[in-house]
Parts: structure tokens; sequence; C-alpha cells
């Protein structure tokens, strides 16, 4: 049974902001949009939504937003020190209101940043605490739903989407910026599997999820069906963009070497405290303060009579940390970023995820194999002319 009057939170998000849309142009259905901060809701704004300004965190604004709902999908993205907190009191804001179901969108990082099964299912993959922040606090807001279904108090259907991919996505539009700087990175070969799921069949699932009550109490992960590797993905959207790549091939010694070399040194701390005293906002600020303007002035007079341009110049560049220029005759190759921590977990899955759940239960199958999708977020990427 579809739902009367439908409250999303995270509606300017990547999957809320093509949920309203389709909620809008293809179902037609009545829904109130939870908006924390108004100047992301343009993609939203054009749309016939009920827009109204909330926050998870603001008990008060999520009692007026769930009144009249009797449905409620939860995709807010919350930080990861406060999603368990956010979480409860939405669920509580719905059990109040007398919402009818809830549809909680987590993510298949509840199961770790990296699950050694060989087929990742909802029975065989675990939850716990990982001590990787993102799974921590995605587990952390499904435990508080699972609860609240437990107590009777709300019907609930939690949703674990892989990697979703499409039009807006974070997961492409950094591919592709690379490849327009003439540049391909890829993580240990690009050997991970890259479970993609494009971003409607997400939201098919979501609309599957609030419509089937048999789903009801339920937890299911949501992939697609073609079997990738994050070489086959990046390499798919690094294509599109015209002319010649340098491929960059990130072997674990090399983001190990480069992570230990991001550790704090007693030196890089000595350095940074210099710079700070040098710094002219630094100075503008101790200014203010009569006799440390005075002495600051006398100092900086002081040294300029001391010293030469030449050796001025050589100061401030020291102090800004800046490194000599390359030597003259080196060849110029595209920059290429070191990859984030993020980045390196997720391209180091080695699990297939198993969306066969969702298909006997939810009665959902995902309608967009790899190619297809690829295709459709190529035909956005060329109408926004980021290609």
């Amino acid at each position: 049974m579809k739902p009367a009057t439908i409250l999303v939170t995270g509606a300017t998000g990547f999957i809320g902001s093509r949920l309203c849309e389709i909620l809008s142009l293809e179902h037609r259905l009545p829904y109130r949009a939870l908006v924390r901060n108004f100047s992301r809701a343009a993609r939203i704004a054009r749309l016939d939504a009920e827009l109204v300004a909330g926050d998870l965190l603001d008990a008060g604004s999520l009692a007026r937003a769930v009144e009249g709902c009797d449905a409620v999908v939860n995709l807010a993205h919350a930080d990861d020190r406060t999603a368990r907190k956010q979480t409860a009191q939405l669920v509580d804001a719905c059990t109040r209101a007398r919402v009818r179901r809830l549809v909680h969108v987590s993510s298949m990082a509840v199961h770790g940043p990296s699950p050694t099964v060989p087929v990742v299912t909802e029975s065989t993959a675990p939850i716990a605490r990982w001590g990787e922040a993102y799974s921590d606090a995605k587990a952390a807001a499904e435990a508080v739903v699972t609860a609240a279904a437990k107590r009777g108090t709300l019907a609930t259907v939690i949703l674990r989407p892989t990697i979703v991919y499409g039009p807006f996505s974070f997961f492409v539009t950094p591919i592709v910026q690379d490849a327009r700087q003439g540049a391909i990175s890829l993580i240990d070969g690009g050997r991970g599997v890259c479970n993609a799921v494009y971003v409607d069949d997400v939201c098919d699932a979501i609309m599957a999820a609030l419509a089937r009550d048999d789903a009801v109490g339920g937890a299911f992960l949501i992939n697609g069906d073609t079997r990738i590797t994050w070489r086959d993905f990046i390499t798919t959207f690094a294509g599109m963009v015209d002319g010649e790549k340098i491929l960059h091939d990130h072997s674990p010694e090399e983001i190990a070497a480069h992570w230990r070399a991001q550790r704090p040194r007693a030196r890089d701390n000595l350095s940074a405290a210099v710079r700070l005293a040098a710094s002219p906002s630094f100075h503008a600020q101790l200014g203010t303060i009569p006799v440390l303007g005075k002495l600051i002035r006398g100092t900086k007079e002081l040294v300029a009579r001391a010293i030469t341009a030449e050796r001025k110049m050589l100061l401030r560049l020291r102090l800004q940390g800046r490194r000599r220029a390359a030597v003259q005759g080196a060849v110029d190759v595209p920059s290429v970023r070191m990859p984030s921590e993020g980045r390196v977990v997720r391209e180091a899955y080695r699990s297939w995820v198993s969306n066969d759940l969702a298909k006997a239960r939810l009665g959902w199958s995902p309608a967009h194999p790899f190619e297809l999708g690829a295709r459709r977020t190529e035909e956005w990427l060329r109408f926004a002319r980021i290609l």
C-alpha cells in the first residue's frame, strides 16, 4: 500500500534529490522535504515538494516535519559523532506522530570497511564495532532503528546500498576531473570489486520498501547486477574524456609510505609555529594590543634595515613552506592526488555483495546494468558541461 504523505530527510543530498525528482515526476505522490540548508536546495526547489526547515538534532523541527505524514524516508547523512542521536530523535518523532513506516537508508558499510567473507549476504555478514568511524556510525544508527522495530513501536525497513553512482555522484566526478587533467588513478591495479548500483535503482528499492508489507522488519542489501572491478568503473568514466591520459597505479606500499610521511613530527610542529609567528594576519591580530603593536612595528623596521632584499625574499619563501622550483628541463606530468583513506578502503573491497534477499522480499530488481547506468551518467556529464 503506497503512503499518502511522505517525509524525506536528507532531501538535498545525492540520493535524496533524485528521490524527490522521481516522487514528483514519475509517481506524483505528495511529499515533504526536510531541508537543513536551503542554499543546497536548488535542485529540488523547482519541484512541487513542500520544503520545510528542520534538523535531526532539533526535536521541535522534527515534530513539525513529521506531523501529518504516514511514512518517512531517512536519507540524512549524519555526522559520524551524532549519527546515533539524530536517528534516535527521528525515531522518537515518528513514534509520537504515529508514522506508519520508516524506511531507513543505511549503507553496506555496516558490515565493516572490508568484509572477508567471499559473498556478503544479510545472513552471513556481521554488524559490529569495526574501529572505523563511518562503519561504526552507520551500525549505531541502524541499532536504534532495529530496537524500535523489536519494541513494536514503529514499522521499519532498512536498506543498505552499495556504491551508488549516477548524475551528481561523488564517486564519478573526481574520476572525470582527474581525466581532464590527463590522469587515471587506480589502487592496487584496480582489482577490488566495485559493487556499483545506479541511483534510480536505489530509489526504486525505496519505493518498494514503502509499499511492500512483507518487507517490514527486514534489512536489505541493495546492489546492482553487473559484476565489475574498480578498474572497469574508473576507466569507463575516465574514457569519456577525450585526449591522452597517464595511468598511475598506487601500490599498497606507496600508499603506506605516504601515510607514514603525513604523520606529524616535532620538526613539523616547530615549522608550523614559526610560520604562524611570521604570519601578517597573526601580526595584525596582535597589533590590536597597543604595546605589542608598537613592539612588532619596531622589530620589523629593525630587521628591514639589517638584511638585503634578496635575503628577505628567501626568508619569506621558507616561512611560507614553499619548495624551490623544479629543476629546469624536468618532464611535465599530470599531478595525481594521493587517494584518501576512504577511497583505499572502498577500492580494496574484494567481496561481491548479494542482492538476492531484496529481490525476493521487496519484489525489486535493478533495472540498470552498468553499461546503461554509465551511459545515462555520461549524458548528464555532457549536459552539465563537465565533459
